[in-house]
């Protein structure tokens, strides 16, 4: 086992269970190939990361990130099925010359992006939220090289709009592993369909509108977001039962409403308003369903 796996862990944990887990490690890779390698590796690296920001199902945290994980995949995939769409039309419409390369390049990182967001959704977690984490980074990095040239300020001011669809593909990994979505399609055929669908959605938004007349109403990122929302599942609606919970899941959504261009900060604040408002009213749902079952 390669020791920097077990430096990411804690001193005092690698020192108790350093041995337990290289010898783990020693038999789940034996004899087995790259895939498998770099699947047990993986999980090594999430749950030292977890461990090292006290994150585990026994603790709220563990549990509210497993609560909001779905809800960061369904934006993650909205948000890629957004700038695609974008992207692809662009490609459709235009001759895109000197830029085409690299329109190929972002067009290649969201189509990863989405279908890898939609594996996990599926029921395929961990490939296809690293598949999907790979894209955003991909998208971000092809977007910076082309405006990183220019004036000092401007490569800052796009920090926050680079970053954060990174930070919210990052976050289903801190999700721990007893407490990831039930699948929603246990099969693999089911799983490949699944990504044909949204690719076939992805595809028809784009020939129906390819001059962004939609965009005049957030079409293009309200079919896919409903569509998302719709793959989340009943299930993961129902772990949203605190006021904390509501607040991380919807705030991916109000990133990609504010960063595609839809939300301004007023409408941000609105939106802040509103959810404020639903959770106090959440709140006070719940004390008057607790009060009637136990009267005192």
């Amino acid at each position: 086992m390669n020791p920097v796996l077990l430096h990411l862990y804690p001193a005092n944990y690698r020192r108790a269970f350093g041995d337990e887990i290289a010898q783990s490690y020693g038999e789940a890779t034996e004899g087995a190939g790259r895939r498998a390698r770099f699947h047990e590796a993986t999980d090594i690296v999430t749950h030292a990361l977890r461990l090292r920001l006290g994150v585990s199902s026994a603790r709220r945290g563990g549990q509210f990130c497993a609560a909001i994980a779905p809800f960061a995949l369904a934006a993650t995939a909205a948000y890629a099925a957004f700038n695609l769409i974008g992207t692809a039309a662009d490609w459709y419409v235009m001759d895109t010359g000197s830029v085409g390369p690299l329109l190929t390049l972002m067009n290649v990182c969201y189509l990863l992006t989405l279908i890898s967001a939609v594996t996990a959704l599926a029921g395929r977690y961990l490939l296809g939220v690293l598949g999907s984490l790979a894209g955003t980074v991909g998208s971000s990095l092809a977007f910076l090289f082309p405006v990183w040239p220019m004036p000092s300020e401007l490569p800052w001011h796009l920090a926050g709009f680079l970053a954060t669809p990174v930070l919210i593909g990052a976050l289903p990994l801190l999700c721990p592993p007893d407490l990831r979505p039930a699948p929603r399609v246990r099969t693999t055929a089911g799983t490949v369909s699944l990504a044909v669908w949204a690719v076939f959605l992805v595809a028809a938004v784009t020939v129906i509108d390819p001059l962004g007349i939609g965009l005049l109403l957030p079409w293009r990122l309200g079919i896919p977001t409903a569509a998302a929302l719709l793959l989340v599942g009943r299930r993961s609606f129902a772990r949203i039962r605190t006021t904390g919970r509501l607040a991380g899941a919807a705030a991916p959504f109000i990133a990609s409403l504010y960063f595609s261009g839809f939300a301004q900060n007023d409408d941000v604040l609105s939106a802040l308003g509103a959810l404020a408002v639903t959770a106090v009213v959440l709140r006070l749902h719940r004390r008057t369903r607790s009060n009637s079952v136990n009267p005192a």
